[in-house]
This record gives C-alpha cells, sequence and structure tokens, in this order.
C-alpha cells in the first residue's frame, strides 16, 4: 500500500563504517550476558586489555557453524574465540534477540508508535546449503529469542537467502 516504509539500517557508523550489513558477531561477558552484536562487540572486544579479553566470549562468523557442523542439536555448543565453549543455542537465540530488539526500537523511532512483537512477521534468511536440522535449530533459537511464541508460529517464516533476493529484486 501507499503507507509501507522500507527503513535502511547503516550498521558501524559510530565506528567510522557505514554498511547495511553487520558482522555475525557476539560478545558475551563472564556472567554470560550478552549486551549488543555486530560491530559494537568487534570493538568492544578488540579494547580489551589481553588479560580481560580471556574471560569475555567473543563469537564470531558463528553463523555457518550450522553448516560445517555433521550433526545440528539443540544441545551442541559453539567455542569462543578464547576457547571457551557456550551453548550454541544461547548463542543464537541471543544474536536474534538483540535484532529483534533493534528492528522493534527502529521501526519505533521511525513511525513514533510502540509496535509489538504480535504485529510482526519475521523472516530470517537462511543458507540453501543448511541442513533439516539446522533449519529447525534457526526455528528453536528464534522461539527462545521472543521472534515467535511456537514453532508453528505464523508469524515466523524460514526462508532460503536466494529465493529471499529473488523477491526483493522484483520488489525493486
Amino acid at each position: 500500500s501507499g503507507t509501507d516504509q522500507i527503513l535502511q539500517v547503516y550498521w558501524g557508523t559510530e565506528h567510522g563504517i557505514k554498511t547495511l550489513k553487520t558482522p555475525t558477531c557476539i560478545l558475551s561477558n563472564q556472567k554470560q550476558q550478552f549486551r549488543k552484536f555486530g560491530y559494537d562487540d568487534v570493538m568492544k572486544y578488540k579494547s580489551l586489555p589481553p588479560s580481560e579479553a580471556d574471560n569475555w566470549y567473543f563469537f564470531q562468523n558463528f553463523k555457518m557453524k550450522l553448516y560445517n557442523t555433521t550433526k545440528v542439536t539443540s544441545g551442541m555448543e559453539l567455542r569462543a574465540s578464547n576457547g571457551k565453549m557456550l551453548p550454541a543455542l544461547m548463542v543464537f537465540s541471543e544474536s536474534l534477540h538483540y535484532l529483534r530488539e533493534h528492528a522493534l526500537n527502529t521501526i519505533q523511532e521511525a513511525s513514533f508508535q510502540t509496535v509489538c512483537n504480535q504485529e510482526i512477521s519475521w523472516v530470517i534468511t537462511i543458507p540453501a546449503i543448511w541442513s533439516a536440522a539446522a533449519r529447525q535449530f534457526v526455528q528453536l533459537a528464534a522461539r527462545e529469542a521472543g521472534l515467535a511464541s511456537d514453532m508453528i508460529s505464523e508469524k515466523l517464516i524460514i526462508a532460503l537467502e536466494r529465493e529471499v533476493a529473488s523477491l526483493w529484486c522484483k520488489q525493486l
């Protein structure tokens, strides 16, 4: 309709970078609390003194671990840059939670209206090379992140990246 808006979010501007994509990076403190995502976490981790960095959990490019792992399960773990392990479901769901909050805040700032999670249909894109188990894992992480209330929610769509790109190009 005529009221539809497409918002472009630029990532990294506060760090002198302006891009439509953000790195798949997340940082957790010693208490396994996540606060940000992407460039903010890269810069925070790089600014930590080496003696302190060993106490944190920094995950970079973790999305492709779902492809490179022979058996994707809800109990699998991911290795942080310093060798420490955390549950993969926690890392993925915290990332999706951050992106969800960021999207809701961006919409609210642009429209000056509060938007409820239930009003949004979320689309998460995944590579076509991922297995059915990886797709199910992302669905579970999305539910844990609050994007959907259950595994069969109509408000959550897991779509292949190439199909979404094709539809986007048709939209232009």
